[in-house]
């Protein structure tokens, strides 16, 4: 959350919600996650008294931009708290990572990819001036809602792998480069590298992790919402070896946040529009 002055993230907070499941299942934003989702933002008004709502940029990604109800929703929250949401399309979530990763590169052609809830932004770094974007509907909630009604964890497994394939097969258009290298970045990235135990993994790595998961063993501790999604993040993340011809992922903290951070420092005033 950044006021217009902001020029940095001075606090962080991450609270989970479950809109995304609901949505990504149901097609709605049910009552008691909007509930909750008032409940949560009222707290952090008071918590940050100081700073007006009604200047804050706010952001919406995937889940609103699929929720029948997506309206009311943001009509709530701008009646009830005086915050209006800005739902943003997959183009500009992912022009967002790649202005607030930018300064990064170095070296031509690198890639990034940011696995969220409800998709994968996927940014090519061609040239120094050349970059190609891509929005997968590939992210670790959708999938998980795709697959929770399977039988049993391995035709989960099989189900998601078909799944993963099937959208980079269609999103993913044109004559590829090969990634040795693939720079991963987002919650669940994060949580693989925990689980390896190392900054970076190859395809053997996320098949053993897989495996654990199958049978149970995966040893390290997980938040909650952290830990239901890690199967389906590992098959998404699967899908971009193959699909790229990666060796190795290497997790970088970037971010939509960041991008917006760097977006509003050149346009310090975002309309309310």
């Amino acid at each position: 959350m950044e006021g217009h002055s902001a020029s940095e993230v001075d606090r962080e907070r991450k609270i989970p919600w479950s809109l995304g499941y609901d949505v990504f299942e149901h097609g709605r934003i049910s009552p008691r996650t909007i509930s909750h989702c008032v409940a949560t933002l009222r707290g952090l008004q008071r918590e940050f008294a100081g700073v007006d709502f009604r200047e804050v940029t706010a952001v919406g990604t995937a889940a609103l931009r699929e929720a029948q109800n997506a309206e009311l929703f943001q009509r709530l929250l701008d009646d009830e708290l005086g915050l209006r949401i800005h739902v943003i399309q997959g183009g500009i979530e992912a022009f967002l990572l790649e202005t607030g990763f930018r300064e990064m590169v170095d070296t031509y052609p690198t890639a990034l990819f940011d696995l969220g809830g409800g998709s994968n932004e996927l940014i090519e770094y061609l040239n120094p001036s050349s970059t190609r974007k891509t929005s997968v509907p590939i992210g670790a909630i959708r999938l998980h809602c795709q697959l929770r009604r399977t039988r049993d964890l391995f035709e989960y497994v099989g189900e998601g792998r078909r799944i993963v394939q099937s959208a980079l097969r269609e999103h993913l258009v044109g004559e590829l480069p090969r990634y040795p290298e693939l720079i991963g970045t987002g919650g669940t990235v994060r949580a693989i590298i925990r689980c390896v135990g190392a900054d970076s993994f190859d395809l053997g790595d996320l098949r053993a992790l897989i495996r654990r998961e199958i049978s149970g063993r995966v040893s390290v501790e997980l938040e909650p919402h952290r830990r239901k999604l890690l199967l389906p993040g590992l098959l998404a993340v699967e899908g971009l070896f193959t699909a790229l011809g990666v060796e190795r992922v290497v997790y970088r903290s970037a971010s939509v946040k960041r991008g917006l951070v760097s977006f509003t420092r050149m346009l310090p005033v975002l309309g309310r529009g």
